[in-house]
């Protein structure tokens, strides 16, 4: 048993200016054990401006976007951060002409709510130390996927380009930053949070 905590529920029925819609990179955790709770693992933690996170762990695009309309229309925000696909990459029976065509359902479904939609691109990933942490195995094809759909975010309207910092010199996730080869770890985070503060210009109010 633990001892009961009092918490206040905020009103978003008038709206958010910015909210972040993704999968558990976006959702928090890392160092391996650290939950969503461990505040200092979530990268909204370190973004210098109000925003909401409706990320949910496990999510791949097809499941964002399945949950598009129940998790993101009710805070109806201005802005949305779409930093989901990670999952994408390690599940070989993931295509990416599927993923890029949920990408766009997902731009789709912005527009017509008016919602300004702000793409993340995919971070490498470190296959051998996903193996080591968690007995699981990656695509082979998983950088082929990146390329391939960072290419398709980097041609949407608003984009900020998290990919090129978080390389080690053997092309895959830095250790340094990611010790499980798929969450960034605190300093991961940080950076994460950084390169969000320096594009605050994308996100209107």
């Amino acid at each position: 048993w633990s001892n009961s905590e009092k918490f206040v529920v905020k009103d978003y029925t008038g709206g958010v200016n910015a909210a972040i819609f993704g999968d558990s990179v976006a959702h928090g955790g890392g160092a391996v054990s650290y939950s969503p709770r461990a505040l200092e693992y979530a990268y909204a933690t370190y973004i210098d401006f109000p925003i909401v996170n409706l990320s949910k762990s496990g999510d791949t695009v097809k499941t964002s976007l399945q949950r598009f309309t129940s998790d993101v229309l009710p805070f109806h925000p201005k802005n949305l951060i779409i930093s989901t696909g990670t999952n994408c990459l390690r599940d070989a029976s993931i295509l990416v002409d599927d993923v890029i065509d949920d990408y766009k359902k997902i731009e789709r479904l912005c527009r017509e709510n008016n919602i300004r939609p702000i793409f993340l691109t995919l971070m490498p990933i470190n296959p051998p130390n996903i193996k080591y942490i968690f007995r699981n195995d990656t695509d082979p094809g998983w950088h082929e996927k990146l390329v391939t759909i960072n290419e398709f975010l980097r041609s949407r309207e608003f984009v900020i380009d998290i990919e090129p910092y978080f390389y080690d010199g053997a092309g895959m996730m830095n250790s340094e930053l990611c010790i499980d080869g798929i969450h960034p770890d605190i300093k991961g985070k940080m950076l994460i949070g950084e390169l969000i503060n320096l594009n605050k210009d994308l996100f209107i109010k």
